[in-house]
């Protein structure tokens, strides 16, 4: 059976962690089909991707440990870190939307999948944990780093040096999730979320979120210039005129 499962709702795409009686710990099987979706979705025509899990109460539980504990070495570890960096940043970098719908704890490396996604919503009765220091170690796949541009240093230093659990009303207080809902609204309301630009050009969709991640790595004035690219690129897209026109007539 695989770890995974995915659909497609209208233009959206649903990715399922199914690896429920493991709790979604993600070893090297998990990681290879993690890799195959990723070759598979990477460049195809879906508007934007939300990934949940399927049945548990555990949105992801991190690393699984028998897996870790054929990890010897620190070259093993690393090369495994290394592996996760990869996924996670092609998930990152993928030029749709991704949400991600938290629903159940998100826990150690599961809270670092979880932040690798460009918007979170959360089970209003779940939390999230980086709790990586309670077994002597650092966060491993990019946790620290998106963390720390999330909610800050200092809180996202406080968050790893206590492994302390954050509720999801703590969490949108501090910016570490974008909206909280009930267990049975949370897939409904995301996937809403992705309806409210499925009618727009795909190009349209691919620009702003090339925008929003290009303005926390360029400089100012490399920044400027690709906005002024992709909108006058974007400015000959169709719509614009259309509305342009639609509200002249309406003047008229």
């Amino acid at each position: 059976m695989s770890y995974i499962r995915f659909e497609k709702h209208n233009g959206t795409g649903v990715l399922y962690l199914a690896r429920s009686e493991k709790l979604n710990a993600i070893d090297e099987r998990f990681m290879d089909e993690l890799q195959r979706f990723l070759d598979t979705v990477e460049g195809s025509n879906i508007r934007a991707l939300i990934v949940t899990n399927a049945d548990s109460d555990v949105f992801a539980s991190g690393g699984d440990i028998g897996y870790f504990l054929t990890l010897n070495t620190a070259n093993d570890a690393r090369m495994m870190a290394y592996r996760m960096h990869v996924l996670l940043n092609r998930f990152e970098e993928l030029e749709i939307p991704t949400v991600c719908a938290i629903n159940g704890s998100a826990i150690g490396g599961g809270a670092e999948l979880a932040v690798a996604f460009d918007i979170r919503f959360m089970r209003n009765d779940s939390f999230i944990q980086f709790k990586e220091k309670q077994i002597g170690v650092t966060t491993g796949w990019g946790g620290t780093y998106r963390l720390v541009r999330l909610v800050g240093y200092s809180t996202a230093l406080k968050l790893l040096l206590s492994a302390e659990k954050v509720d999801a009303k703590t969490a949108i207080r501090i910016g570490l999730v974008d909206e909280i809902y009930d267990r049975d609204v949370l897939l409904k309301k995301a996937l809403e979320f992705c309806e409210t630009f499925s009618d727009d050009d795909l190009r349209l969709v691919r620009y702003i979120k090339r925008l929003a991640r290009q303005s926390m790595f360029l400089e100012r004035d490399s920044y400027m210039e690709l906005e002024r690219r992709l909108f006058s690129e974007s400015w000959m897209f169709g719509k614009r005129e259309e509305m342009m026109k639609r509200f002249v007539k309406k003047e008229r």
